[in-house]
């Protein structure tokens, strides 16, 4: 076949237009700073898959966390903070949670607040992270931030001269919110901490109203003051800055972690994103040693696993709630339980139970021979095991947790133990319960089918997202809500409200004066008829002497 000089020279042109194209899309990787200082786990293993995500895509990532991991990737770079856990102990941000209920929620949040404001403190003075900043080589096109409350780290953004991404591992909360703009109506949402639902009743719209009033005052004359002062020791050398508070009103996007099948539907401004589900792993093999394996599908009655997340310890049970756990699956003896338990012995445990520091999360949930997770209910272990239809049984202990386990007993696929009152027979009714009645694997398949039916996987929606924001040279405020700009009292439609109220009383206020001025001349002409008492007459004789001539 013979090409004509003319239609070669097209074919040629379109290979390189295409070789261009393909080019751009792999080389013209971004430079990305992520920023997750927070002392959780859970944190870093929520953004540990965008880490990689990114690295896959072709961008160069700087984790700066106080957790390092290996990765597969050469452009993941990790700078870690590393004295973090010992500087913040103080504040008790990592204690035993146990020991954390006996403290009053002022005393906890007191301690969250300069907690948080140390941890951010750290960060920016740590010798490697003063080195990133005081090395004039370094560049980046974003910034990509975890929300553990050190908004003080927005100074990065600024810093570098780069839009700002918030990624949040917890669902829209007051600090969320106030970055875009997003409402906040107490009738409906909930605070987290309260553990109410969205569907309340008047006692609770109203304990709900007076606690996000509190966390406005909170946020505004607590947090914000102590966020702006380490904002303003590590950033003041580029000159004037501008608040924090402007920095915090300027990111691009917030990414939460919530869905309303996980947690409940609620209004979302165009910048604020839900990604619930998007460190869920696409598993290609169990991750499971052969031992493990092997217990699992040789488990002719199924498999329990009970693990307490990534931040809470079971090692750390009191010993009648642990004793209760132990006795209830030693009566188990034809079921396997496969138990997160972080010391080397568990006291009396049974030959059906295998233990571990450690264990596959997701890839146990993924398996069709687990049957049943006992949980704390945190936000990503429930969207795991929603997300892989297995029913739960739940024993919440703090944080959102109460909200979450009520959701799946209300939805049908959980149960849920009460921790002040836990016993051996309480523990095993549950389970038999969630076993061997089969409407609770039935609502559980179906909130799992509603969990994943969305338009775009949750992954895919946020790369699309960061994408976009480094696509955007001149910014995205046409996303951002008018509520941005404005304070408090106006954004809650105090003024208008106080406009009205005068509009009203001015007129009451005129038909109140005008009653009394009509009412005070009626009492003058009355008074004047009367004769006065005692008073001389007008000819200048007493009136007692006009008595006495009116008697004769």
């Amino acid at each position: 076949m013979v090409i004509g000089s003319r239609s070669l020279v097209s074919c040629i042109a379109l290979t390189v237009v295409v070789l261009v194209g393909t080019l751009d899309t792999t080389v013209d990787g971004a430079k990305i700073l992520a920023v997750f200082p927070s002392i959780s786990k859970t944190n870093y293993i929520f953004g540990q898959v965008l880490f990689e995500a990114l690295a896959a895509k072709g961008h160069d990532v700087t984790i700066v966390s106080p957790f390092e991991v290996q990765y597969a990737y050469e452009n993941i770079r990790q700078v870690r903070i590393t004295g973090l856990f010992s500087h913040i102990e103080d504040y008790g941000l990592h204690a035993n949670v146990f020991t954390k209920r006996d403290k009053s929620s002022f005393y906890g949040n007191t301690n969250l607040i300069y907690g948080t404001a140390a941890m951010a403190d750290y960060t920016l003075g740590h010798p490697k992270l003063q080195e990133l900043l005081k090395n004039p080589a370094e560049t980046f096109d974003l910034l990509i931030l975890d929300q553990v409350l050190c908004e003080s780290l927005l100074g990065l953004a600024y810093h570098y001269g780069v839009p700002a991404i918030v990624y949040s591992a917890a669902a829209p909360n007051k600090y969320t919110n106030e970055m875009v703009g997003n409402p906040h109506n107490p009738a409906y949402n909930p605070i987290p901490s309260l553990g109410y639902s969205d569907r309340m009743h008047l006692v609770q719209r109203v304990w709900n109203t007076f606690v996000s009033i509190c966390e406005q005052f909170n946020y505004r004359y607590l947090y914000l003051p102590s966020q702006e002062a380490v904002y303003q020791r590590y950033f003041t050398r580029r000159g004037s800055l501008p608040p924090l508070l402007d920095l915090i009103h300027n990111v691009s996007l917030v990414m939460v972690n919530s869905h309303p099948v996980i947690n409940f539907a609620r209004p979302f401004v165009p910048n604020m994103i839900e990604i619930g589900g998007a460190h869920i792993r696409q598993l290609e093999d169990t991750g499971f040693s052969q031992d493990v394996l092997n217990w699992v599908e040789k488990a002719k009655n199924g498999v329990i696993y009970f693990s307490m997340g990534t931040n809470i310890r079971s090692a750390d049970f009191p010993d009648s709630l642990r004793e209760a756990f132990v006795d209830a699956f030693g009566k188990l003896s034809q079921v396997l339980i496969i138990w997160k338990w972080e010391n080397a012995t568990l006291p009396d445990q049974s030959a059906n139970v295998i233990i571990g520091p450690w264990l596959p999360q997701q890839q146990l949930l993924a398996h069709p021979n687990v049957r049943l997770h006992i949980t704390h209910g945190g936000l990503l272990s429930m969207m795991e095991t929603v997300h892989y239809g297995k029913p739960i049984l739940g024993l919440p202990l703090a944080g959102d947790q109460e909200i979450l386990v009520n959701r799946a007993v209300e939805a049908g696929y959980g149960l849920k133990l009460d921790y002040q009152n836990v016993t051996e027979e309480g523990i095993l009714k549950a389970i038999n319960q969630l076993l061997n009645e089969p409407e609770f694997r039935q609502a559980a398949m179906k909130a799992s089918r509603q969990f994943r039916e969305q338009p775009l996987k949750p992954l895919d929606k946020v790369l699309y997202y960061v994408d976009y924001v480094l696509k955007q040279d001149s910014g995205i405020n046409y996303l951002r809500s008018g509520a941005l700009y404005l304070s408090f009292w106006p954004r809650h439609v105090v003024d208008v409200a106080t406009i009205l109220v005068l509009i009203t009383m001015i007129p009451v206020g005129l038909f109140a004066t005008l009653i009394q001025i009509i009412l005070r001349k009626t009492h003058q002409r009355k008074m004047k008829n009367v004769p006065s008492v005692g008073k001389p007459a007008a000819n200048g004789k007493s009136l007692e002497k006009d008595v006495k001539k009116k008697r004769n």
